[in-house]
């Protein structure tokens, strides 16, 4: 037991010693929506979702190579998701249009390859997230009125999923990505019968700043 509890360690230290261990600020803008199977075709064509900005702004601890290699990075962020959606099986020769808005805390965690050319780097990564839905609301922009969200009946707080990304770094201090993620929580309580399931889909391009 000792040996292995040593043995770890000291690959730990490995790791660790031959990276950089940094702080950071991120902020950027999501492009937002939830993937839905509907148990209708005709709720289909009725009921359509699109792109939601918004945003996500937090902090993150990232452990980098000194040089070309394999780091990884923790993240706390508040990030903004849901969808736009056109109604136009509610009212007779009407059409709702409005958006649904979600505020989550959420917490990712990638391991991260990047490859240093100087002072500038590119680097790829691949990880997980977990969130908590802070706060939600439906606007129906059509009909001027707007509805917080009940968490208890109707959605699920909690999410999660995976996600995959690229960017560049400059100076080892400013890193500009894009970000994909992949919600695989059925995030629906609903018992309605139009509705089967619920995912997060997200779109984001970020920047962070290292201290």
């Amino acid at each position: 037991m000792r040996k292995k509890t040593y043995s770890l360690l000291l690959a730990l230290l490995i790791i660790t010693s031959g990276t950089y261990a940094q702080l950071g600020i991120k902020a950027g803008i999501n492009l937002a929506n939830e993937i839905k199977s509907l148990n209708s075709e005709d709720i289909a064509v009725g009921f359509k979702t699109d792109n939601l900005t918004g945003y996500q702004i937090g902090l993150i601890y990232q452990l980098t190579p000194k040089k070309s290699g394999i780091g990884a990075e923790l993240g706390m962020l508040v990030s903004q998701k849901g969808y736009a959606f056109s109604d136009s099986l509610s009212l007779v020769d009407a059409v709702r249009e409005g958006y649904k808005e979600m505020n989550y805390l959420e917490a990712p965690f990638k391991l991260r390859y990047q490859i240093k050319l100087g002072l500038i780097g590119v680097f790829g990564y691949g990880g997980v997230y977990a969130g908590y839905a802070l706060s939600g609301k439906t606007v129906v922009e059509t009909e001027n009125t707007s509805e917080d969200i009940g968490f208890q009946d109707f959605v699920d707080r909690v999410d999660y999923g995976y996600n995959l990304g690229v960017g560049v770094e400059f100076f080892r201090k400013i890193q500009f990505g894009a970000n994909w993620s992949q919600g695989i929580k059925n995030t629906n309580l609903s018992d309605s019968q139009e509705l089967d399931s619920t995912t997060n889909r997200v779109f984001s391009v970020g920047l962070t700043y290292l201290f």
